[in-house]
């Protein structure tokens, strides 16, 4: 089975990541044929640390993640293609117990993410997100320990049948362009799971080591919600959005209605942040978990709209 992997790593500008992520990759307990570097003409030292290891390197023009995937995808050797990221540290049976999942109608396999940060805000993104408040059913953001279908997986932790992506016509190399956001993960999954199924595993793991402010984290929720318009992911996770603009709405007819929502909302984020206070004994955590479910909630559901109206009004929407 060694002999069908390729790992495709997008980079650049990530001499500091770049080391750690391939010493994972060849401590893997199966070897894959090939793992092919993809830059995006980086200016540090990248490179020159990449070389440090039996790797291929590419160059990519596009600018943009499914540009990159798309340049390893048409380079790669490998019947089965795997797909991280630079500032992921893949556990060492990570490559093997992704492979093992597939059978003939599963065409892309997924694990769970483990974000590391020693940073209060960071750490309490990630606490935050790995509840049903925070991500809902979706796997990109959590780690459930189950097996299980899904409509997503993450693009940092995830593998393919080549095959099937070459056959949908691999990464949309446009995508950022047109939403002005990376989401070529949720974009290739919409198109590809309908030739088959995509399938979590709880026992393909990697860290990512994901460098995001407060700031960063209500750019990637606001584009998050607009993605999910944009490729058509109608499920609970647009339950929130339409629950939020009605409660909006009604102060206009019932302030009472208003108020109780409002109530309802708070006291839902008191008992989740209390649930993650009482597990990670981090008193801090009671002041920084609500503001960012409140960050997080506001963000998406302006991306949600935002995507919506871009349907209705498309030529009136700026990017």
């Amino acid at each position: 089975m060694s002999q069908m992997v390729s790992v495709i790593i997008p980079v650049k500008n990530v001499e500091d990541e770049i080391i750690p992520c391939l010493t994972a990759i060849f401590n893997q307990t199966i070897q894959p044929i090939e793992v092919l570097v993809i830059d995006g003409h980086s200016t540090d030292k990248t490179i020159e640390n990449a070389k440090k290891f039996p790797v291929k390197i590419l160059f990519e023009e596009f600018g943009t993640p499914a540009g990159a995937r798309q340049v390893g995808l048409l380079n790669a050797k490998g019947d089965y293609i795997a797909f991280t990221d630079s500032d992921c540290i893949p556990y060492t049976d990570w490559l093997e117990n992704l492979l093992k999942e597939f059978r003939d109608n599963v065409v892309g396999v997924g694990g769970g993410t483990i974000y590391h940060s020693e940073e209060l805000w960071k750490r309490s993104i990630y606490f935050a997100l790995n509840t049903f408040l925070g991500s809902a059913t979706s796997v990109q953001d959590r780690v459930f320990k189950n097996k299980r279908v899904v409509k997503s997986i993450s693009g940092c932790n995830s593998m393919y049948k080549k095959q099937i992506l070459l056959k949908i016509g691999g990464f949309n190399t446009e995508l950022e362009k047109q939403i002005g956001r990376i989401s070529e993960d949720a974009e290739i999954n919409n198109r590809i799971q309908k030739l088959g199924l995509l399938i979590y595993t709880p026992n393909a793991l990697v860290i990512h080591n994901h460098d995001t402010d407060l700031k960063g984290f209500a750019r990637r929720m606001f584009y998050w919600g607009y993605v999910r318009v944009n490729n058509k992911l109608f499920d609970i996770q647009i339950v929130p959005p339409i629950i939020a603009t009605i409660t909006l709405i009604s102060i206009i007819i019932s302030i009472r209605f208003f108020l109780i929502m409002i109530i309802i909302y708070l006291l839902t984020i008191l008992l989740f942040t209390l649930k993650i206070l009482f597990q990670q004994r981090d008193i801090r955590l009671l002041f920084t978990i609500p503001i960012i479910y409140i960050v997080e909630h506001t963000a998406y559901t302006c991306g949600f709209w935002r995507g919506i109206l871009n349907f209705i009004l498309p030529k009136r929407i700026i990017s």
